[in-house]
């Protein structure tokens, strides 16, 4: 469930061949008269309708009963899962809804930020944050735990839209999440977070050539991103796979166990801030406004009752349009699988420091290991990815939003995947430990949707607004915790303020190090964010 940005845009490319294919070999197989390839053509649009209108419908909330990812076992803080107050919170400053780690991030940042500046009469900023179900249990909880972008693939895909300089701006700041998640594991030693080697392996020899050329074209633009190309031989005896590898990238990426470091945020914010309070299993059913208190028009409502407050933010990815209804056709829900595996009695000993990518194309599986077992025994590899071997290839993947489902073909191609390039040295003795989905958020522009929502007449700082941060594209651990951190500065109103840095949160003004321009929430990106632009831009 980290980055499957590439399956989405190569969905639609598979979707447009498919389609004039098939109608193409309908006439070629002597299918016979124009009216049975016209309805041959007329049922596949009508697949594609469907699909449009799938991916526009409201998510609803999450379900109650959602598969079990390997995260969630043995949490450090289990107190903090179902926690709740006796009696919800009637009022607050800010209402932040979601408890992954863009929540985490953004509350953090709001009372870090907010109390370092605050004068001793100011009040402290009351938060309040209610999550659907457990604490993380949504995307963070159920992804790989990989802290990785592909640079060279990244500067490739956003260099004609943005320009070299703005794709180079995109670039450094998903690998500046590296540093970020580094500096707040330093006080969180069970999240495991730390650097890697990442490894993308390549089956075929235009897709490996292509990232050749990607990469030099990087290297123009930015000389200081070290990639390592390692050809047909020498990518083999590196990594220990066999001759279905054709050629590998190396560099720096990152890994981490994502719900502990989360967890432990919130277990560190709860200790330190009396003014913050959780509570899980409330869900949010709608969010209005009242002229009954100007400096808390919000209403949000919940079963337990309705929390005013002068600022909302949606930290709920995939969900979001549920409750954002101008998203939905915006922001779809895109079913993710990952297992976590024990390795074969061969495979290369890796102690954690190594992660990998499959590239096929289209699609790729993404792989991560945990350091080794006290018992000193390999830590288990978790393993994402097979949108493509979905029944319908993807699509019945798109617009789903229930993460209770398992389906049987991606499970298959993942659980085989490593087996298959490491073979004869994965060896005997793997099994997989556990299976699980997840939601992750698409837009239509595959970029995130970041800062205050659009229709709001801005009001001045500090005063109210409604606010997002979600959309991350399956690459959330390159895009939601700088994210989350930037729209908490926001929300205070201190973006042209020369800040203090603090863990995890960089100094300085904030669009010295965060591109508010390319994620920012007006009408031109909501007309940019339209899924169906994704079918443009693949041709169909």
């Amino acid at each position: 469930m980290v980055p499957e940005t590439r399956d989405f845009v190569h969905l639609r490319r598979e979707d447009r061949t498919v389609t004039m294919g098939a109608a193409w070999s309908l006439v070629g197989d002597g299918f016979g008269a124009v009216a049975d390839v016209v309805k041959a053509v007329a049922a596949l649009v009508n697949k594609y309708n469907t699909l449009l209108a799938r991916v526009a419908a409201d998510p609803g909330l999450p379900v109650p009963s959602p598969t079990a990812p390997y995260w969630l076992a043995d949490p450090p803080h289990p107190a903090l899962a179902d926690m709740q107050s006796e009696t919800l919170p009637r009022e607050a400053d800010v209402v932040i809804i979601g408890s992954g780690i863009t929540a985490a991030a953004a509350a953090k940042s709001i009372l870090e930020v907010s109390g370092s500046s605050s004068t001793s009469a100011a009040p402290p900023v009351r938060v309040v944050v209610l999550e659907a179900r457990q604490l993380c249990s949504g995307a963070t909880g159920r992804n790989g735990g990989h802290i990785k972008t592909a640079p060279y693939e990244e500067f490739a895909r956003l260099r004609g839209k943005l320009g070299p300089e703005r794709a180079c701006d995109v670039a450094r700041f998903q690998m500046r999440h590296l540093p970020a998640l580094l500096e707040v594991g330093k006080d969180h030693p069970l999240a495991e977070v730390r650097e890697v080697e990442t490894v993308d392996m390549f089956l075929r020899d235009e897709d490996f050539d292509k990232a050749k050329r990607d990469v030099d074209a990087m290297r123009e633009w930015m000389p200081e991103v070290d990639i390592r190309v390692l050809e047909g031989q020498e990518a083999r005896s590196h990594i220990g796979v066999n001759d279905m590898v054709v050629g590998a990238l190396s560099y720096k990426a990152g890994a981490l166990w994502p719900f502990r470091l989360v967890t432990g945020v919130w277990n560190t914010l709860l200790a330190s801030y009396p003014h913050l309070s959780v509570d899980t299993h409330t869900p949010v059913q709608a969010v209005s406004k009242s002229a009954s208190d100007p400096s808390r028009p919000y209403e949000v409502h919940t079963a337990r009752g309705v929390v005013t407050a002068g600022h909302v933010l949606y930290a709920t990815n995939g969900f979001t349009p549920h409750l954002v209804p101008s998203l939905r056709g915006r922001l779809t829900g895109v079913l993710g699988h990952m297992t976590a595996q024990r390795p074969g009695s061969s495979f290369p000993r890796c102690h954690g420091n190594r992660s990998w990518s499959i590239i096929s194309s289209p699609g790729f599986d993404y792989i991560t290991q945990r350091p080794d077992m006290p018992t000193g025994e390999p830590g288990d590899v978790m393993a994402g990815g097979g949108l493509f071997n979905s029944r319908e290839q993807g699509l019945d993947q798109l617009g789903v939003w229930d993460d209770s489902r398992v389906d049987a073909f991606p499970v298959m191609h993942v659980r085989g995947s490593m087996a298959t390039v490491f073979e004869p040295r994965w060896g005997s003795g793997s099994s997989v430990e556990k299976t699980w989905t997840g939601v992750m958020g698409f837009t239509g522009d595959m970029m995130p949707l970041v800062g205050r929502l659009p229709g709001q007449k801005p009001p001045p700082a500090k005063d109210s607004g409604e606010w997002i941060a979600a959309g991350f594209n399956g690459e959330g651990m390159v895009w939601a915790w700088l994210c989350g951190t930037a729209v908490g500065i926001m929300i205070l109103g201190k973006e042209d303020e020369d800040l203090q840095p603090g863990s995890g949160r960089p100094g300085g003004k904030l669009d010295a190090w965060f591109p508010r321009e390319v994620v920012r929430v007006d009408a031109a990106r909501m007309r940019r964010a339209e899924l169906k632009n994704l079918a443009k831009e693949a041709g169909v």
